[in-house]
């Protein structure tokens, strides 16, 4: 019986302690503004739901590029569009700081979540310190 009191007290305490935090990710790499990395954010967001693959293409850096055609935005977009089906609207934001792995390199992200007709979508958008845009991740939650 005080086993399961003590587990009970647990579970209790760990809802309680969860309830009070608040979702974040880690700091954006000095000189990045969390204002300046939602709005472009949300920028590409809107191109992405428009359509605008070319537009999309033409914002990332060259080594992005070199690595992506618009023709590739769209297949990964409609792909997931096609599960997901139109914007319906913004749910949530933040942004977060992150390390390339290999290089090393500082970057900011936008994490967008957005509800859709069907299903909702997780946006990152990735920036380098220069606010150029690195890339883009949609997933489907």
């Amino acid at each position: 019986m005080k086993k399961k009191f003590a587990l009970l007290l647990a579970a209790v305490s760990a809802l309680l302690l969860l309830s009070g935090c608040r979702v974040s990710g880690n700091p954006l790499p000095e000189g990045m503004e969390e204002d300046t990395v939602l709005e472009q954010g949300r920028e590409i967001v809107a191109l992405l739901n428009g359509g605008s693959w070319q537009e999309v293409y033409d914002r990332l850096r060259s080594d992005a590029q070199e690595t992506s055609s618009p023709e590739a935005i769209q297949s990964y977009m409609e792909e997931r569009l096609e599960k997901a089906k139109a914007y319906v609207k913004e749910t949530e934001a933040m942004t977060t700081g992150q390390k390339l792995k290999d290089t090393g390199e500082e970057y900011g992200t936008a994490v967008i979540y957005c509800k859709h007709e069907k299903k909702s979508i997780m946006y990152r958008v990735a920036y380098s310190v220069d606010m150029e845009l690195m890339g883009i991740e949609a997933r489907v939650q």
